[in-house]
């Protein structure tokens, strides 16, 4: 598939040209649940973050639009198109389309992202409308960044499992044969069988935050790990924001991304307060 003058362009501000990498910030929360109180009044904290080196905010229109001063001109913008609240959870709800591509290019947003758990009771739903939000993508010459997982097992919980490496595999492989400009899944734990997951896809490959850290270090050596695995970057909100010093992990953690820094070099970066 021929990519875009303006997919290219747009992809350009995504990921450092030097390294190759994206640190997507995701800030989307806030309709998941009322405690999430670093996002109330957010504008501050999206313009000291996207001072400390996010490559782009992965927001909804209506956030974007009320902090677009505060990173216009340093940061991208990753629009979401899906949404689940807190009044509604569960995997049914997961895929729920509430804004559309068109718009999104309208809005100014430099590539959009939905939701999609794999599995037998979400595909005959879920992947008609990736391929159809692919090929809009593809048409309009927008980046899809595509946030996908297996629905897993009885025991799995929605975003982070567990999920066996094969069941990785198979979800970025989807999602990059469908269309996925680049991928947002889930971190495997260690680097071997993450690398097994990225030799599987045909895109670069980001991963999520995933379940609450113990300590920043754990959040630095995930990252470290990632990254030693073939990842491309990172999309991780809760684990930069809910830190003692977002400002300082985002510098932590760009520096083991982009520098190719230790564990220990990072950490260095971050304020004494926030080491844990």
């Amino acid at each position: 598939m021929t990519t875009s003058m303006g997919k290219a362009l747009r992809l350009g501000r995504l990921f450092d040209a030097d390294s190759g990498t994206s640190i997507v910030l995701p800030m989307d929360h806030g309709v998941e649940e009322p405690g999430y109180h670093e996002l109330e009044r957010p504008a501050g904290l999206v313009a000291s973050l996207a001072g400390a080196g996010v490559d782009a905010f992965l927001m909804r229109r209506g956030l974007a639009s009320f902090a677009a001063s505060a990173f216009a001109g340093r940061a991208g913008w990753v629009e979401r198109l899906t949404a689940r609240t807190g009044l509604s959870p569960g995997l049914d709800n997961e895929m729920l389309v509430v804004a559309g591509v068109a718009e999104a290019l309208h809005n100014g947003a430099d590539a959009v992202v939905p939701t999609f758990f794999l599995g037998p009771d979400t595909e005959a739903v879920q992947l008609p409308q990736l391929g159809a939000i692919a090929d809009e993508c593809n048409r309009l010459g927008m980046p899809l960044l595509a946030e996908i997982f297996p629905a897993g097992g009885p025991d799995a919980v929605p975003y982070d499992g567990p999920y066996t490496v094969d069941d990785m595999r198979v979800a970025v492989r989807v999602a990059s044969e469908e269309g996925a400009d680049f991928i947002k899944t889930w971190y495997t734990g260690d680097p071997a069988s993450f690398r097994q997951v990225v030799d599987y896809s045909l895109v670069p490959v980001l991963i999520a935050g995933g379940p609450k850290a113990r300590t920043e270090r754990d959040v630095l050596e995930m990252v470290r790990g990632a990254m030693d695995g073939g990842a491309a970057g990172i999309a991780m909100g809760r684990k930069i924001w809910q830190s003692p010093d977002p400002a300082g992990m985002v510098r932590a953690l760009a520096a083991i991304i982009r520098h190719g820094a230790s564990v220990d070099e990072a950490q260095g970066l971050l304020a004494p307060a926030a080491v844990r």
